[in-house]
């Protein structure tokens, strides 16, 4: 893949998660947050067993072509497009007074997160795709299930 197409597919990466927006923006009128942001969920989980079972089948090697892991990462960072504003806009507005603070906290909490499984990864690179996908589909697993259970439950802004 030539240096060019590495440009493009990460410019395209980005028109998806803009659409990803939108839509939410969309969605939240007419389904609500609930709705909306359980079936990003399914689009999530969906792109990490997607990612995970294609590694695993060995479709991940280059000599494949790189499909096999941008398909199912546009589908997530699609579904990013959801979670993430509905994400920062809950754990911003119980805090109104705050929200710079509660802003920085969840930015600090994602980066917590991504250090350590940064270094896993670093040290779980084999020369194939299954580290990554195995990262990438838990982490869309935990995502999933937040959206599936807790968004559920408190999910609701009154």
């Amino acid at each position: 893949m030539s240096k060019l197409a590495y440009g493009g597919a990460m410019a395209f990466g980005s028109v998806l998660y803009i659409l990803g927006t939108i839509a939410c923006r969309r969605l939240l009128v007419r389904w609500g947050i609930r709705r909306t942001v359980f079936a990003a969920g399914c689009v999530t989980f969906t792109a990490g067993a997607l990612m995970a079972a294609l590694a695993w089948l060995g479709w991940g090697q280059p000599w494949y072509g790189a499909w096999a892991v941008l398909l199912p990462q546009y589908l997530f960072i699609m579904a990013h497009g959801v979670h993430q504003p509905v994400g920062q806009s809950g754990a911003v507005a119980p805090f109104p007074q705050m929200a710079g603070a509660a802003s920085a906290l969840n930015g600090f909490v994602m980066m917590a997160s991504a250090f350590p499984m940064g270094l896993w990864l670093g040290r779980a690179m084999d020369g194939t795709a299954r580290p990554m996908a195995l990262g990438f589909a838990l982490w869309c697993t935990v995502i999933a299930l937040t959206a599936w259970t807790l968004v559920q439950k408190h999910g609701d802004p009154r």
